[in-house]
C-alpha cells in the first residue's frame, strides 16, 4: 500500500516539502535571515479567527467545505495569538494545511492527466513470403516467447518507421532478403488483446535466397505449404494466415465474444 507521504506517489508529501524546501532556500537566497515583529494579536484578529471558525463549521454542516475555508481559520487563528508557543503552532498548523492542499492539487492534476491519456498500442509486422503454395517460417528460440514454436518474420515497429519499412527491415535482418516497398502487399490486420496490432503482408518477390539470419533468436527455417501448416505453430500468425487466404481484411484474437477487454 502506498501513502501521499510517499516520494513517486500523485500527491506525495515529499514531493511538496522537497520544494517548500527549495522555495525556503530561495528566499533566503533573495532575503538572508530576517527578524521581524509578529505583528500578530492586534485589531479585530481575535473576532475574524471566530468569524472564520463559524464559516469554517457552516460550510462542513452543509457539504460545501473547501480548502480555503480551512487555510483562512488556520491562518486567521496564528494572526490572532500572542503567545509565542501557541503562535507558533498555529503558524506549523498553517503550513501542513497548504502542504496538504499542495498535495491535493496534485493528485487532482494526475486524475485529471489519466483521463486523457490516450491508449498506446504495441504495434508488430508479420512478413509472408510466398513462394507457388508455400510460406517461409522460423522456429523460435532463445525469445522468450513461442520458443520451439514456429512463426512468421517479424517484429516491432520502431520509433519513425512506416509499417511497411518495418516489415522491409524485419525481412532482412530474419532471412537475410531485400523486399523492395512496392513488392509488399497488405494481406490483414489482427488486434491481439489487449494491445497489440499485428499487420500482416505478402511478399511474392525479393532479392536473395532466404536464411537463418538470426541463428540466437531462431533454430532454423523452413518451407510450409500454407494448406498445412505445422501444428506447433503459435496461433495468431496461423489465425491470421487463414484470414488472409479468405481475404478477410481484419480480425480480432483472444478478446471476448463483445470484443471488449475485461
Amino acid at each position: 500500500m502506498t501513502h501521499d507521504g510517499d516520494a513517486g506517489v500523485p500527491g506525495s508529501l515529499a514531493r511538496v516539502l522537497a520544494e517548500v524546501g527549495a522555495e525556503r532556500a530561495a528566499q533566503d537566497e533573495t532575503h538572508g535571515v530576517q527578524e521581524l515583529p509578529d505583528g500578530t494579536g492586534a485589531g479585530a484578529a481575535v473576532a475574524e479567527a471566530d468569524t472564520a471558525r463559524r464559516e469554517t463549521d457552516a460550510a462542513a454542516g452543509a457539504g460545501a467545505l473547501t480548502w480555503r475555508h480551512i487555510l483562512m481559520e488556520e491562518v486567521l487563528e496564528a494572526c490572532a495569538e500572542t503567545d509565542p508557543e501557541r503562535l507558533r503552532t498555529e503558524l506549523v498548523q498553517v503550513a501542513a494545511v497548504a502542504v496538504k492542499w499542495a498535495q491535493a492539487l496534485d493528485r487532482r492534476r494526475a486524475v485529471a492527466g489519466a483521463r486523457v491519456e490516450r491508449f498506446r498500442a504495441i504495434v508488430d509486422v508479420h512478413v509472408l513470403l510466398v513462394r507457388g503454395q508455400e510460406v517461409l517460417l522460423g522456429r523460435r528460440s532463445g525469445t522468450g516467447y513461442g520458443d520451439g514454436l514456429w512463426h512468421l518474420p517479424s517484429g516491432h515497429l520502431d520509433a519513425g518507421e512506416s509499417v511497411v519499412q518495418a516489415a522491409v527491415r524485419e525481412a532482412r535482418e530474419e532471412v537475410g532478403v531485400v523486399i523492395e516497398p512496392r513488392d509488399l502487399a497488405f494481406a490483414h490486420v489482427m488486434h491481439r488483446a489487449p494491445e497489440r496490432v499485428g499487420f500482416f503482408f505478402v511478399a511474392t518477390r525479393w532479392d536473395g535466397e532466404p536464411y537463418n539470419a538470426e541463428p540466437d533468436k531462431c533454430s532454423e527455417v523452413a518451407w510450409w505449404r500454407l494448406d498445412g501448416l505445422p501444428g506447433d505453430i503459435v496461433g495468431y500468425p496461423a489465425a491470421a494466415m487463414a484470414h488472409a487466404l479468405e481475404r478477410v481484411p481484419f480480425a480480432l484474437y483472444e478478446w471476448p465474444a463483445d470484443g471488449h477487454a475485461t
